[in-house]
């Protein structure tokens, strides 16, 4: 079973390498922080490096582009898929499906989209916006009330943007009643309606997508580079009707990266996935609670879905400062403004979680001891 998708998977800049910071007699880590392990590395070529041209006569060949794209229509609400070599480059070409979609239809001034953050979002940094945030079409909104955004559609609206899970200086769970009302608008003036699950999808809330829980289902979706572990690979999802906006070129995408993502797809396809996934997240969660309870002074909350888990602390400086203590432990989780958040590999064993509940409460006892 593959390791799970990124947190944030659009730049370097956006993700830092936790790994990376840790001392090196401590190397050997627990990484509950949401970065992805290859697939099979062994078996996968480097990025850049194609796979072998002329296989034995008793293998197959390497799998195509157009194979990966049919298992993401499989296992999804699409019609069309397409692969790009970033969640960045996917975003930018999400936007202009949905314009060219608008301009098939005969609606060419429709190029307006407004993107809705929530109100925890740093516009600023959110890597929901990387690639597009600087278009002069691009409205973005903090607020959650569907009335509000409603109030924002115009004749030159074209779409709706959102992050079915946030983690923008929190660790959010978006309610199905903003979805759906977001559903509502854009069918009510016919719009394109846009998940992001860069971060939420390929099997990390329990489903392949978070948006399944909800029952609300976008026209465009956009998925990171988590789809081929850590080599970079995004793709577009999107109902027939979207698909005819979309541009004719776009770049190659690297084979090896092609090859890692047919093994992620055909593990989200395999029988159990799902079960698989939900028994381990109702594991985390169950040893999460317990530690709130023990320590509800500390984490007055536990929040979040499926292998997306968080400890909601008093503050952003609580949570930082419990995350640098783990790390000097050589465990890795985020610290996403005031929520501890862990978000172990999508394969995580339970003796890995019990031995991060086990790292958190040694962190907890000094200060646990001094307040006695």
């Amino acid at each position: 079973m593959p390791g799970s998708p990124p947190l944030l998977p659009d730049e370097a800049s956006s993700v830092p390498d936790l790994a990376a910071e840790i001392a090196p007699e401590t190397r050997a880590v627990l990484d509950f922080s949401g970065t992805f392990t290859p697939v099979a590395p062994a078996s996968l070529p480097a990025a850049g490096e194609a796979p072998p041209a002329d296989p034995p006569a008793d293998e197959a060949p390497p799998p195509d582009a157009g194979a990966l794209c049919a298992k993401l229509v499989e296992v999804s609400f699409g019609d069309r898929a397409f692969l790009y070599p970033s969640a960045t480059e996917a975003r930018v070409a999400a936007l202009e499906m949905m314009r060219g979609a608008h301009r098939a239809a005969g609606r060419p001034k429709r190029h307006r989209l407004i993107a809705c953050l929530g109100p925890e979002a740093s516009i600023a940094t959110t890597a929901l916006l990387e690639g597009i945030r600087t278009d002069s079409d691009l409205e973005i909104v903090t607020t959650d009330d569907p009335g509000a955004i409603a109030a924002l559609v115009t004749p030159k609206t074209a779409g709706l943007l959102v992050a079915p899970v946030r983690v923008e200086n929190t660790l959010e769970v978006v309610g199905g009643g903003l979805l759906a009302g977001l559903r509502e608008i854009a069918d009510e003036y016919g719009l394109v309606l846009v998940f992001d699950e860069t971060f939420s999808g390929l099997g990390r809330s329990g489903m392949a997508w978070a948006h399944e829980w909800r029952g609300v289902t976008p026209d465009l979706m956009i998925l990171g580079e988590g789809l081929a572990g850590d080599l970079p690979l995004a793709a577009l999802v999107a109902t027939a009707k979207v698909a005819k906006g979309a541009a004719g070129a776009r770049p190659d995408p690297d084979p090896a990266a092609v090859a890692a993502g047919h093994l992620v797809m055909d593990d989200i396809l395999s029988p159990g996935f799902e079960e698989r996934v939900q028994s381990r997240a109702w594991a985390l969660e169950d040893r999460l609670s317990m530690l709130m309870y023990r320590y509800r002074e500390t984490f007055p909350e536990l929040c979040g879905h499926g292998l997306m888990q968080g400890l909601v602390c008093s503050g952003a400086a609580e949570a930082e400062a419990l995350r640098a203590r783990l790390q000097e432990r050589g465990f890795l989780v985020r610290a996403l403004g005031p929520v501890l958040g862990f978000f172990p590999p999508l394969d995580v064993a339970e003796a890995d979680m019990d031995a991060a509940v086990a790292a958190l409460e040694d962190c907890l006892a000094p200060a646990a001891a001094t307040d006695a």
